[in-house]
């Protein structure tokens, strides 16, 4: 997301800001730089309005002094002609300024909104882990509205307020000198105090706006863990600490208000206090002759400061929103300007891979803490191969498939791909060619079809009924009233687990990747459902250099090599038979957990729950003299 270069020429003198407010406010204003054109045509809206507005009181002063003072009716006449044909002119002036000022306002939101959702697709899973959603929703909808806002009225109308200052102060100086001053005197008081109210005013809006974020993170959380909460039963306890948070957010935002509201009546009563100077000395002025001043020279002096008298009261709201947009552009760029730990190098490559992955002395630290998640690993999986990874929970098995496609960066050593270390290759073009099946396999709102082609738009509907065919998905899609334009929900809600996995599976068939990431892709579902997940899963790694994490022991029989992880290190390497002769962690977990799932695999193939192809259960002697066995044990 690129950031205009030009930056405005509004004088912020009148708006006093700290330092890194001040920077904040700059910083924003480059937004404008694309939009020259209708930040011209506001800007020659607002100044025809304030010199339309400003000629008013002028044509008061001969009214008086001419029109009624010397009984004049056709000078009166013409001039409550001109007035009018003024103020035609000065609508459509203000039109000009509040309808382009409005569209810059959008516009702008719309460019930062962008940037935001840009820069967090860009950012590598260690951004994730430790950034909340609550969190960047907030700085993207209620942080970039508070810019919005202020874009809309707080810089066209803060524009507008300082040209009638400089306008109105320039007319009441050059017409009689004094009596400006006079009516300037309670002006002094209200800059400083507008200054003060600044300072108190800025770090309040923030806190509120960090209670805010505080807010939306809790829903957000409880939305996510809302089986949890009703599972234990601890509805009241949430509400109760809702009810605190809310209350906390009340508190900062009455704080808040409490400043804005004792800064009006202020402002208005020092405003006040300038119309009741012009009045009182400018009658005695008058009175006795001094300046040339006169009956209408008074109105059009009272006029004019019942025309500053609403921009300086304004002065405060102003003030108010550029604070507000300062401290919401302060959260918004801590996003923005968040560095991307995973980028793509100058030279980066966009190359066809074959699938040969070899793991070079990998060592790799987590969000930068000095506890080494994997230490010296190596290890070479050749096209085509079947590379299965277990260990116990912790062990390094998941950080493993994250470095194939760069979704992390090595700490030390590297993770070559064809000989091509992954940083050389462009990140779209490594991460398209490998398919990633994961435990719990995240769907979007949409059709079961546009979910199949995710990763693969372009896609025929043949080519998506074929995928779905591989992945065993056909059969229960068709069933469905509407097949694969059938909508799945949020995350896909309406579907159950096994189909929510073979759909994911569809879906990284159909990318046809070289390199397969199998997640722990099977052990939420049930026995007869993991059979028919394990069918598709064979079909897919035919051909394919797959990854396969934790899976049933099936699949780890079938595996060209099986790697043991302990505290991120490879501590067993080899094939079954080989690593259950050597014993050690690999028979632990066997005997533990895995020989306890095939035993129960089995026993449902004999009790015809799964129903095991011929051909499959002729394929592998092993498997048939294990049946036999069972079926021996089994009988009456």
């Amino acid at each position: 997301m690129a950031t205009a270069s030009s930056r405005s020429e509004i004088d912020v003198a009148s708006i006093p800001l700290n330092g890194s407010a001040l920077h904040t406010w700059k910083r924003l204003m480059r937004y404008l730089g694309k939009y020259r054109l209708w930040v011209s045509i506001a800007a020659v809206g607002i100044i025809g309005t304030n010199i339309l507005l400003i000629v008013v009181p002028y044509i008061l002063r001969d009214v008086v002094d001419i029109g009624i003072e010397q009984g004049d009716s056709a000078y009166m006449l013409s001039a409550g002609l001109l007035v009018v044909g003024l103020g035609i002119l000065r609508g459509l002036a203000a039109f000009l300024g509040r309808f382009f000022g409005e569209r810059l306002s959008h516009y702008v939101s719309y460019d930062i909104r962008n940037e935001i959702y840009d820069k967090v697709q860009r950012q590598s899973f260690s951004y994730h882990d430790s950034a909340q959603v609550g969190t960047i929703i907030t700085r993207a909808i209620s942080d970039v509205n508070e810019i919005q806002r202020y874009f809309n009225y707080g810089l066209m109308d803060g524009l507008n307020v300082i040209l009638l200052l400089i306008g109105v102060v320039s007319i009441m100086m050059a017409t009689s000198p004094l009596l400006a001053i006079i009516a300037f005197i309670p002006l002094a008081p209200l800059a400083l105090y507008s200054n003060r109210f600044v300072m108190r005013v800025h770090p309040r809006w923030k806190k509120v706006m960090d209670r805010m974020q505080a807010l939306s993170n809790h829903i957000q959380e409880n939305a996510l863990g809302a089986e949890v909460v009703r599972g234990f039963a601890r509805e009241p306890y949430e509400i109760e600490r809702f009810h605190k948070e809310n209350q906390n957010l009340y508190i900062e935002q009455l704080d808040f208000i409490t400043q804005w509201i004792t800064f009006l009546p202020i402002s208005a009563a020092l405003a006040a206090m300038s119309t009741a100077l012009v009045l009182l000395f400018g009658g005695l002025m008058e009175a006795a002759g001094m300046g040339n001043i006169s009956v209408g020279l008074i109105v059009t002096f009272n006029a004019y400061v019942l025309l500053l008298t609403q921009p300086l009261r304004f002065i405060g709201f102003i003030i108010l929103l550029t604070t507000q947009a300062a401290a919401s552009g302060e959260r918004i760029f801590e996003v923005i300007d968040e560095a991307e730990e995973v980028v793509n190098s100058r030279a980066a490559r966009k190359t066809a891979v074959k699938g040969h992955v070899r793991f070079e002395d990998v060592s790799s630290h987590y969000n930068s803490s000095n506890h080494a998640v994997l230490n010296q690993i190596n290890l070479e999986a050749q096209p085509g191969e079947v590379v299965a990874i277990i260990g116990l929970t912790g062990s390094g098995k998941t950080t493993i498939a994250n470095l194939i496609p760069r979704f992390y960066d090595v700490t030390d050593g590297r993770v070559m791909i064809d000989g091509i270390d992954v940083r050389d290759f462009d990140l779209d073009s490594l991460r398209s060619q490998i398919g990633i099946v994961m435990q719990q396999s995240l769907l979007f709102n949409a059709t079961i079809e546009e979910n199949i082609a995710y990763g693969n738009p372009a896609a025929s509907r043949e080519q998506i009924i074929e995928a779905a065919t591989s992945a065993n998905a056909h059969g229960f899609i068709s069933e469905f009233p509407n097949g694969y334009q059938t909508e799945v929900g949020e995350r896909g809600v309406t579907l159950s687990g096994g189909q929510k996995q073979r759909i994911a599976i569809a879906r990284a068939l159909l990318i046809d990747p070289r390199i397969l990431i199998l997640d722990d892709a099977t052990s939420s579902v049930d026995t007869r459902t993991e059979h028919l997940i394990q069918q598709a899963l064979e079909r897919i790694m035919e051909g394919r250099t797959t990854f396969v994490i934790a899976q049933r022991m099936s699949t780890i029989l079938q595996a060209d090599q099986i790697i043991v992880l302990r505290d991120g290190e490879i501590i067993q390497q080899g094939s079954h038979e080989t690593l259950l002769q050597d014993g050690g962690l690999y028979e632990e977990i066997y005997k533990l957990q895995l020989e306890e799932q095939e035993r129960a695999r089995r026993e449902a193939i004999i009790a015809g729950i799964i129903k095991v192809p011929l051909e499959e259960r002729r394929s592998t002697q092993q498997f048939r003299a294990l049946i036999d066995r069972l079926a021996g044990k089994y009988s009456p």
